[in-house]
């Protein structure tokens, strides 16, 4: 189970009461950063919940624009030149990373496709920064491709950086 340690003393398993203590708890000031942010899924929800957004990513130039326009942030185009160590300390990292290498769509390529090596981005900026959570998705069938080793790959990274995967499928 993971537990949440609010500033203001009080211990939460993560699916009970979370939610709740976080929109009523004026001591919460989590910081995240939004990776593969688009035009910022993760961004609305964690807003709600009153938490700050220190850095978006997104390659795409029409979602920077809307992400923009949004949250008047503009995303960083390339997160590989994101400089860990120049971002402020944050709690969470969000990141949809791109599906297509790991998608029907997209030939099930898994790390033959540049895209699907993308998660190491992920897990470069953790290792540095130490982020409380991370809140990532993908595609349903990210589980299956490439005979399970691409679920196996993502897992012992998390588990090599000191987190614990909870699944929902």
């Amino acid at each position: 189970m993971v537990y949440f340690n609010c500033d203001c003393g009080k211990v939460y398993k993560i699916k009970k009461g979370f939610d709740k203590h976080i929109e009523t708890c004026k001591n919460t000031n989590l910081k995240f950063i939004d990776l593969f942010c688009g035009i910022g899924g993760f961004h609305q929800a964690l807003k709600k919940l009153g938490m700050t957004c220190v850095l978006a990513c997104d390659i795409d130039k029409h979602c920077q624009k809307v992400y923009k326009n949004n949250y008047d942030i503009l995303p960083v185009e390339d997160v590989k030149k994101i400089i860990p160590t120049e971002i402020e300390d944050f709690d969470i990292i969000c990141g949809g990373f791109p599906c297509q290498a790991f998608s029907n769509a997209g030939k099930k390529k898994t790390f033959e496709d540049d895209r699907g090596l993308l998660f190491d981005e992920i897990i470069r900026i953790a290792k540095v920064k130490k982020p409380k959570f991370m809140f990532l998705e993908n595609v349903k069938h990210i589980l299956k491709v490439g005979e399970g080793k691409v679920m196996e790959y993502i897992k012992k990274k998390l588990d090599d950086n000191n987190y614990q995967l909870q699944l929902f499928e």
